[in-house]
């Protein structure tokens, strides 16, 4: 009998023990899931490590990783009357849409609300509709699709200009300030969702302007091979062919018109003519190549994190021995967001952060960030530069402009 009662002693204490320990397992705030453990804020980032975009993908990783660096040096994310230091943990989606919506579901279950977006359209949709289910929160670095804010989501934000304006902005450069003016342009456009909605944008936007499309024609995501819709637009002879894709696409597409003869008075691009690839590959056959961007080290903003654009270009450099782009720039503008989100509602609890989202108006090296009842930025300019020398020079808009649109840009 005395052994019983100290059976039935052991197993009660035990019993406490483990409530206790449960009890004690939290994140030490309200509703704040397992983002806050002890002195660490933690945040989950689905990213194209491997796959198609890699490229991408490795260029929005060092964003996250710079924003890190500078938070923590800076003392740390202040939550109330604590400083928590931000930990951004990265899985490979592979470059796969579904995959990244899987590994956002893994974040929620390992307790982490507080995601930061993977790169690029598809993935991004797929990730919104798992942290909708969730009742997780994510901050879009490079997510620009205007179908993902069409489905009445609440709790993703894109600090990034929608995707209708990609093409649109290289059309109205061309438009101001190519002489003589162009009368004619072809379109080439991916066929994932924010090739298509970029394509259409820049086709409406010419009209506007008053250029002729002379044809749109559509190849497989990720092709490296555009040859034969080149060889479609070729009898044609627009002045203008404008790409609208991802880097891979965009490499080829110059290199192959070269190949072919496929020689307009000017190139456009969306995506990579500002990245480091771009130039590398094509060298030579990047000159004269215009594309869009989400910002430029001539952008307007400040902030007490990264300073202004200047100061981020050349910290980025001295940091990862490269010239800093917007894919960086974007991806360290999203966790800049959901950082000052956190401080202000004093909690990692993401329903609070969400309203802190919600009411944002700041003013950053990436430029203004606000969101609307979507979840857009609608204040976020885009630029267009074009490749002079071998480096991208921003020649749109005036305000920004450090040179002037050479034209013809790289055609005969």
């Amino acid at each position: 009998m005395e052994g019983f009662r100290r059976v039935r002693a052991y197993l009660a204490l035990a019993g406490v023990v483990m409530l206790v320990a449960a009890c004690g397992s939290g994140s030490g705030n309200a509703g704040g899931g397992g983002d806050e453990q002890g002195n660490t804020l933690n945040v989950g980032a689905a990213l194209s490590i491997t796959g198609s975009l890699a490229k991408e993908g490795r260029l929005t990783k060092f964003g996250y990783q710079f924003c890190q660096e500078k938070v923590n040096q800076g003392g740390g994310v202040a939550v109330g009357d604590k400083k928590l230091k931000l930990a951004i943990s990265y899985k490979d989606d592979k470059s796969q849409p579904d995959t990244a919506a899987q590994l956002v579901d893994g974040f929620n279950d390992s307790g982490q609300k507080l995601v930061l977006g993977p790169y690029g359209s598809p993935s991004t949709e797929a990730a919104s509709a798992v942290i909708e289910r969730n009742g997780q929160l994510m901050v879009d670095s490079s997510g620009a699709d205007n179908a993902i804010f069409s489905k009445g989501y609440k709790n993703t934000f894109a600090v990034l200009s929608p995707t209708t304006s990609y093409l649109a902005v290289i059309v109205d450069a061309i438009a101001e300030h190519a002489r003589p003016k162009p009368k004619t342009v072809a379109i080439i456009s991916a066929d994932d969702g924010f090739s298509k909605t970029a394509a259409e944008g820049g086709a409406a936007e010419a009209r506007k302007k008053g250029l002729t499309v002379v044809a749109q024609e559509e190849v497989p995501e990720h092709t490296t091979n555009v040859s034969s819709v080149l060889t479609k637009i070729r009898p044609k002879k627009p002045d203008v062919i404008l790409v609208s894709a991802h880097v891979e696409e965009g490499i080829a597409a110059v290199k192959q018109s070269r190949e072919l003869g496929v020689n307009p008075k000017g190139f456009g691009e969306t995506v990579a003519p500002p990245t480091p690839d771009f130039t590398k590959a094509l060298s030579k056959n990047a000159e004269g190549v215009i594309g869009s961007t989400q910002w430029t080290p001539d952008s307007t903003g400040q902030d007490k994190v990264f300073g202004t654009a200047k100061d981020y270009a050349q910290q980025y450099q001295k940091r990862f021995g490269e010239r800093a782009e917007y894919h960086s720039a974007e991806a360290a503008a999203a966790c800049l967001a959901l950082v000052l989100a956190v401080q202000k509602a004093g909690s990692t609890d993401p329903a609070k952060v969400r309203t802190a989202l919600v009411g944002m108006n700041e003013n950053t090296f990436f430029g203004p960030i606000r969101f609307d009842e979507t979840g857009k930025n609608p204040d976020k300019p885009m630029s267009a530069i074009q490749i002079q020398n071998g480096e991208p020079v921003t020649i749109y808009p005036d305000a920004q402009a450090q040179g002037q649109v050479q034209w013809p840009g790289g055609g005969d």
